[in-house]
């Protein structure tokens, strides 16, 4: 079913962890998404009550934490990497096309644009950012990292600049409360400001691993 498929693919998971989800074998899923198998009353009910209950949000940031964990993030060091090891630009941005992630995890953000600065595919990035309307996340995660004196991290933040959008951003918090919404847009930093993003972030925040804002 097209609508199935959608949602897994808005929600950026593999078809191995929605038939985890869903209680299915993924090549039943892969299946059901082609329309070769019908979606039975079960299914629709389960799939209502992942849609409803979060599952999906702690789905995918248990699978940025073992991530980010093979890739060295000190925060996350209690956590069973994964292996191989990914690629670092892929996993960035996987993590921001999220609507919504723990903060832990988007602090962990920080800090692996600091410390892959001169390895992340920053045109690749760029492109990606564009094509899916996250050049103000990535603009602002860039400027806040403090790492822009890469010289292609200095040209992605340029070419973000350029592209930056009007509608208003979250840093991966789009179920944010109205009034903490509004709280947040009054008193963010000039960066956030700048990028149009509503967010507590600071730089420091990208280090260890302690609780912050986003």
């Amino acid at each position: 079913m097209k609508k199935l498929r959608k949602w897994r693919e808005q929600n950026n998971l593999t078809q191995v962890d929605a038939a985890r989800l869903l209680g299915v074998s993924q090549p039943y899923l892969s299946l059901l998404e082609k329309g070769a198998r019908p979606l039975r009353r079960e299914l629709r009910e389960r799939l209502d009550t992942i849609r409803s209950s979060g599952a999906v949000h702690s789905t995918m940031d248990n699978r940025l934490r073992a991530q980010l964990s093979a890739l060295g993030y000190s925060g996350f060091a209690h956590v069973d990497p994964v292996r191989p090891a990914p690629e670092p630009s892929v996993v960035l941005l996987n993590a921001l096309s999220q609507p919504t992630l723990d903060a832990r995890v988007t602090e962990a953000l920080l800090w692996l644009a600091r410390e892959y600065a001169d390895s992340l595919d920053w045109p690749w990035l760029v492109q990606q950012a564009k094509l899916r309307n996250l050049q103000n996340r990535l603009g602002f995660l860039v400027r806040l990292s403090n790492s822009a004196a890469e010289p292609a991290m200095q040209e992605a933040l340029n070419q973000l600049d350029k592209s930056r959008l009007l509608a208003e951003a979250t840093f991966c918090w789009d179920e944010m409360p109205d009034l903490t919404r509004k709280w947040m847009r009054e008193r963010r930093s000039p960066e956030a400001e700048h990028w149009n993003v509503v967010s507590m972030m600071l730089c420091e925040d990208s280090i260890g691993g302690h609780e912050g804002s986003r």
